[in-house]
C-alpha cells in the first residue's frame, strides 16, 4: 500500500476532506497532531471519516515496512486501524503547517523545505498544498527531485496557483480576469476557511507574531492599510464546499466592522485540487 503525504497550510482542510470522500482508495488517514489540525479532525468526525491521529512523522511506519498499522501503541485512540491488502489502496497522512507563516515568505519557505525534508523520509510522494505564496515556492518540486515525488498546486496549462484563492478558482487566468472586473476596487475574496481564520489572518498580537498590539491598535492599522489600498468590498466565494460553517455570518461580521460591502461570488470548484491529487498518485504508482 502506497503513502501519500500531504503538506498544506491549513486554509485548505476542506479540500482535503474533500479528496478523502472523493476518492475511495483512500483506506487510512493518519493526521499530524500539531496544534494546527483541531478543526480539521473535528470536521473529519462529523463527516465520519475515519482517522488516526500521530504526535510526530517519527511515528509512522518505514516505507520498507509491510504492515503500515504498525504504529505505535501510543496512538491506540485512534478511529480506525483497517488495513486493505490491495495494491491500488491508498494511506494518506495529513500535516497542516502554521497559517501565520504567510506573514514572512523566508520563514515559510524555510518551514515549507524542513518539513518536506522529514516527510519524505515516510512517504512516497507529498502533495504539497501552496500555491508561490510570496514567490518562495517556485522551485520545490525541481529541489526536491532527487528527494521524494511532490506536486505543487499547478493548473491545467501547468501554471503554479499563485494563493488558496487562485487554486479555488482553478487557474491564473481565471483569478487575473475575476481582479480586472473588480474595476480597481479593493476586493478581499473569502472562502469558507478564509472567513473562518478572519481573526487569525488579520491579528498581529498572536504568539510568534512580530508584532504586539491592543485590539484598538489591530483596528486601526487595518483600517489604515484597506484605506489605503482602497479597499471597499468582501465577496463570499462559493466554493462547492460545505464543511466549515458559519460562513456569512463570519463575512458579515468582518465587513461590519471595516464597513464593507458584501456580495456573493460563484466560480469555485475543486478542479486543481484532484487534477493534483491524480497527477501526484500516478507518479508514485510509476516509482
Amino acid at each position: 500500500m502506497a503513502m501519500m503525504g500531504i503538506l498544506a497550510c491549513k486554509m485548505l482542510q476542506d479540500e482535503i476532506i474533500y479528496l478523502i470522500e472523493k476518492n475511495p482508495e483512500i483506506k487510512n488517514v493518519y493526521v499530524v497532531g500539531n496544534g494546527e489540525h483541531i478543526e480539521f479532525t473535528s470536521k473529519l468526525r462529523e463527516c465520519q471519516i475515519d482517522f488516526r491521529p500521530i504526535g510526530s512523522i517519527s511515528e509512522l511506519p518505514d516505507l520498507n515496512k509491510s504492515e503500515l498499522n504498525s504504529v505505535s501503541d501510543s496512538v491506540s485512540d485512534s478511529v480506525s486501524d483497517s488495513v486493505s491488502d490491495s495494491s491500488s489502496s491508498l494511506s494518506l497522512v495529513v500535516w497542516q503547517l502554521e497559517l501565520g507563516l504567510h506573514e514572512l515568505p523566508k520563514r515559510l519557505k524555510v518551514e515549507v523545505y524542513d518539513r518536506i525534508s522529514e516527510f519524505s523520509q515516510k512517504v512516497d510522494g507529498i502533495l504539497l498544498l501552496y500555491g508561490l505564496c510570496g514567490n518562495v515556492l517556485g522551485n520545490v518540486e525541481d529541489d526536491f527531485k532527487d528527494t521524494c515525488p511532490i506536486v505543487i498546486l499547478r493548473d491545467k496549462n501547468g501554471v503554479i496557483a499563485d494563493d488558496c484563492i487562485g487554486a479555488t478558482l482553478g487557474s491564473r487566468d481565471t483569478y487575473s480576469s475575476l481582479l480586472k472586473s473588480f474595476g480597481g476596487v479593493g476586493t478581499f475574496i473569502f472562502t469558507p476557511m478564509y472567513a473562518a481564520t478572519i481573526d487569525e489572518f488579520f491579528e498581529y498580537k498572536k504568539k510568534g507574531s512580530a508584532y504586539k498590539l491592543t485590539d484598538e491598535q489591530i483596528f486601526e492599522m487595518n483600517k489604515f492599510m484597506f484605506e489605503a489600498s482602497n479597499y471597499k468590498r468582501v465577496a463570499n466565494l462559493d466554493t462547492g464546499l460545505t464543511y466549515t460553517k458559519n460562513v456569512s455570518e463570519n463575512i458579515q461580521k468582518f465587513a461590519d466592522r471595516y464597513n464593507f460591502e458584501v456580495f456573493d461570488l460563484s466560480g469555485g470548484h475543486q478542479d486543481m485540487f484532484e487534477d493534483c491529487f491524480l497527477k501526484l498518485k500516478q507518479i508514485m504508482e510509476k516509482t
